[in-house]
Parts: structure tokens; sequence; C-alpha cells
């Protein structure tokens, strides 16, 4: 399980878009992913491109997908202690 902004894996930032409302949405050049998130209206709300990889992602990668998906860090960071 990630640490902080530490350890994040793409199943687990995946795992945690999902439980926030997000969805994949299309495969991108480079093994990168668009993530999307929808308003009720059916219309976008917000797009977070993601890359999978095996490994873990540094913490400016995490702070760009942070960024990107509108969630705030503590979010992600209270997700990541449970």
């Amino acid at each position: 399980m990630p640490r902080k902004l530490d350890n994040w894996s793409y199943q687990h930032a995946t795992d945690f878009l999902k439980e926030n409302g997000f969805s994949f949405f299309e495969e991108l050049k480079g093994a990168r992913q668009a993530w999307i998130k929808l308003q009720k209206g059916g219309e976008p709300d917000r797009i977070v491109e993601i890359s999978f990889r095996h490994g873990n992602y540094t913490e400016r990668t995490m702070k760009s997908i942070i960024r990107q998906s509108g969630i705030p860090e503590g979010d992600w960071t209270e997700w990541a202690g449970s």
C-alpha cells in the first residue's frame, strides 16, 4: 500500500480514481491512458492522463496526477493510509 505520495503504483492510482468517480476512457500513445470523470449531465468534468507502468510513480508524477484529478492531496494520502 502507498505511503503519502510514495509507493503509488498504477493499480493503486487507478483504484483510487475508480472510487472517486473516474473510469477508463481511452488508450493514448506510449503506454498512457486517459481516465475520465463525467458530470451529472454526461459532460466531461476531468480527464487524467496516467502511464501504465510496473514500478511506482515518483512524487512529482503523483502530484501531476493529483492536480489533473482535482481531488485534494489530503484525500489521496488519507486513502493510502487506510
